[in-house]
């Protein structure tokens, strides 16, 4: 009973400081793309059979995609320790990963079976992120006739 205790407790600690990272991210994100002189980027994701991530990423303003390779601070976590650190990644790493992780708040295993696809849209002017979501499914009618 400690065991499974201790293992909630953790798991507590490591979604809230999920939360708390993706916070801190979402701002200097924005911070960078206004920096930057962007007004939009888009993300594009689709996948299907459980496997997916990003396909294409657009860019309004500023240098365009050279704009995404200024380095930024952001927040990687440890599960096994619950801890978080801070390190240097490019603006186009951090971006796809705040992405991602925001179509996973509401569409958790998007990826699996049939999949899905979407954009997320960063608007730095409006302070907003956007998750555009489309779910694939298979779907199929039973007809019964007796004559």
């Amino acid at each position: 009973m400690t065991e499974t205790l201790a293992m909630l407790e953790q798991m507590d600690r490591y979604n809230r400081l999920k939360r708390e990272s993706q916070t801190e991210d979402r701002a200097t994100v924005m911070a960078a793309l206004k920096a930057c002189g962007i007004t939009k980027v888009v993300i594009r994701y689709d996948g299907y059979g459980d496997s997916g991530g990003v396909e294409e990423c657009t860019v309004e303003g500023g240098q365009g995609q050279e704009s995404l390779t200024v380095p930024v601070q952001t927040v990687i976590l440890d599960w096994s320790s619950a801890e978080k650190t801070i390190q240097m990644a490019p603006l186009r790493e951090v971006l796809e990963t705040l992405a991602m992780q925001y179509v996973a708040v509401e569409h958790s295993g998007w990826e699996n079976n049939e999949g899905g696809s979407g954009d997320v849209t960063f608007d730095p002017i409006a302070g907003t992120i956007t998750v555009s979501h489309t779910e694939n499914y298979v779907a199929s009618e039973d007809f019964i006739h007796t004559y």
